[in-house]
């Protein structure tokens, strides 16, 4: 895998020693300078590396009952988001989150490594991870390349290397709150002068107009650009190395000091993009209420075709 394992990505996150910083969030509004953030994703052997860890696993049902996670405590993306039109989509009030968490068994300090489907999935790891640091829980991260990756390395029962506990180490002291959620009033505001990058990270079909999953409207965010989250993972399954990541957003023409804005259907798929791009140094926030929110409103502007 190349993400976390190779030398040079170490390097990347040792160079940030030092460097967490942030302030709450005091509302929608986004800084048009970079947060630095500790990464969203963890290798397998990184994560199980990681002192008192807890696991929450977001996979679907029948990777659940095939594969069982002795200890596992179960989520769902919906477990703490909304359900009512038009908020489909939308996180829960905060403190609403947190006392489900907590009534998990979870708290604020803990580790917490969340299992997903990987790429047969649609990200749900990454919407699990964006909503508990939004509600405080920053010790949050998912494994990289799901089930799969996450048996391999308790099979192989090896002790960590050097590195890697150093950064263990030091993800256990970072206490940063920065906030990586955008509303739609915030992004139509910034619309006319281009404020933001608008990622749409459904397949292209909806980009287009198709309305496959219960939006309103067909199309898209004035100005967004196609970025099918798929194209994220490799061959493997495993998230792309952020060299590859960096090629493919400097083709879209995104530049990396520019705030980013994702959205898909209702911020699962968006929230796994965010994940990664925060973790590769990018200004990324999620638009949770995204498309089912959007195409809801007949005053928002909608574009279709490519």
């Amino acid at each position: 895998m190349k993400v976390l394992r190779c030398y040079g990505i170490y390097l990347f996150f040792f160079s940030l020693l030092g460097a967490f910083f942030g302030e709450p969030s005091a509302g929608p509004s986004v800084p048009l300078t970079k947060p630095v953030d500790s990464p969203w994703f963890l290798s397998a052997e990184l994560a199980l590396s990681l002192p008192k860890y807890k696991i929450l696993d977001t996979r679907s049902s029948l990777p659940r009952l095939k594969n069982k996670v002795s200890g596992a405590i179960l989520l769902s993306w919906e477990d703490l988001s909304r359900t009512e039109t038009p908020n489909k989509g939308d996180l829960l009030e905060l403190k609403l989150v947190r006392k489900k968490l907590n009534d998990l068994g979870l708290k604020q300090d803990d580790n917490v490594l969340v299992l997903g489907d990987g790429n047969s999935g649609w990200g749900e790891e990454g919407r699990i991870v964006w909503s508990l640091r939004e509600a405080g829980f920053r010790q949050t991260y998912w494994i990289d390349g799901g089930y799969s990756s996450y048996e391999k390395q308790i099979q192989k029962k090896t002790n960590p290397k050097p590195e890697t506990l150093a950064l263990t180490s030091h993800f256990a002291k970072n206490k940063t709150s920065v906030s990586a959620a955008i509303f739609k009033e915030e992004i139509l505001k910034g619309l006319p002068s281009k404020q933001h990058q608008i990622l749409d990270t459904r397949e292209p079909r909806e980009f287009t107009g198709a309305t496959p999953y219960g939006e309103s409207r067909g199309g898209h965010i004035p100005g967004a650009k196609s970025f099918f989250y798929q194209e994220l993972f490799d061959a493997k399954g495993n998230i792309k190395s952020k060299s590859e990541v960096e090629v493919y957003l400097k083709q879209l023409g995104i530049q990396k000091e520019k705030p980013i804005v994702a959205y898909c259907t209702g911020g699962v798929r968006s929230a796994f993009v965010v994940g990664i791009l925060r973790t590769y140094g990018y200004n990324a926030y999620n638009y949770a209420g995204s498309m089912w929110e959007w195409s809801n409103d007949p005053k928002l502007p909608l574009e279709t075709g490519n």
